[in-house]
């Protein structure tokens, strides 16, 4: 009945020393992928892209698509200057990324059509591929209104990922889509609420450690099974609970626990407690 799309935003494994996990980013990809989802969203938010080289976010990128293919596969290439954002763009489609996303310009505020000029640039840079804009307020600092989307599709940006809102901002942005533009949100939550209200499905962070209960709310929206969307529902609450709303710390630590490659976090974040590991362990056994 819907689209529902379950997109799992990949986090990067590193080593004990913090050096990027290469073999073990194989690994957690291959075990995403075969989990059933529908793609990945690879060196974004939780793939900890801030603390990622360009270098190192290429690798990234490439170990996504060698996994995904290039049409499961949305490579994050946003950057706080256009500059950047267009090396990454080109170099990204010349590894076989046919399919962008970009946050918005970040640390400093910018101004709309200041936005604009930025994935003006993405899309020139991009080529073939399609872009998409990554819209995270509470983390660029970045304002955006939802006519913004209009505007974003007159110079070619594709759809949109809109992560830190409220269910009512999501609702008054996917109000001002445009006809045939792709709209994910990134709330977990509200997974259901967004593609029955037309959203094209969301971008999951918990969906990388916890995938079975998003994958039964997934099945049961495309067949319009609304009991069995309601028994899902509260194994992906749980899920979310346990890693704290996708902290980088809980993610890791809930992949470890499953034997998954993960190792420390590079951002800054909330550390995990003895109490936390021990909700990680009791929703593992009833949710992975």
């Amino acid at each position: 009945m819907f689209e529902a799309q379950l997109i799992t935003a990949l986090p990067t494994p590193f080593t004990a020393d913090e050096q990027l996990d290469t073999s073990g980013l194989a690994t957690l990809a291959t075990w995403i992928r075969d989990s059933g989802v529908d793609g990945v969203f690879a060196a974004g938010t939780t793939g900890e892209f801030t603390a990622l080289d360009d270098d190192e976010r290429l690798e990234v990128l490439r170990v996504a698509l060698e996994v995904f293919g290039p049409d499961r596969t949305y490579a994050h290439v946003g950057a706080a200057t256009s500059r950047q954002a267009e090396r990454l763009a080109r170099a990204a489609v010349a590894g076989g990324a046919r399919k962008l996303a970009a946050i918005t310009p970040f640390y400093l505020p910018a101004p709309e059509d200041a936005v604009l000029r930025y994935f003006e640039r993405i899309v020139a840079a991009a080529g073939d591929a399609h872009v998409f804009a990554y819209l995270f307020q509470a983390r660029s600092t970045t304002p955006a209104t939802p006519p913004l989307l209009r505007r974003l599709a007159d110079v070619g940006v594709r759809g949109v990922k809109i992560s830190g809102e409220s269910d009512a901002t999501v609702a008054a942005f996917l109000a001002e889509a445009p006809h045939g533009f792709t709209f994910f949100s990134g709330n977990d939550l509200s997974y259901a609420e967004l593609v029955r209200s037309g959203g094209t499905g969301v971008v999951s962070g918990v969906s990388s450690v916890f995938p079975k209960p998003f994958i039964a709310l997934r099945d049961a929206l495309r067949t319009g099974d609304a009991a069995r969307a309601a028994s899902a529902q509260p194994l992906v609450e749980r899920a979310v609970a346990a890693v704290k709303a996708g902290n980088i710390a809980h993610l890791k630590a809930a992949l470890a626990l499953q034997g998954l490659p993960a190792g420390p976090p590079r951002v800054s974040c909330e550390s995990v407690s003895d109490a936390d590991l021990a909700e990680l362990r009791a929703t593992i056994a009833v949710a992975a």
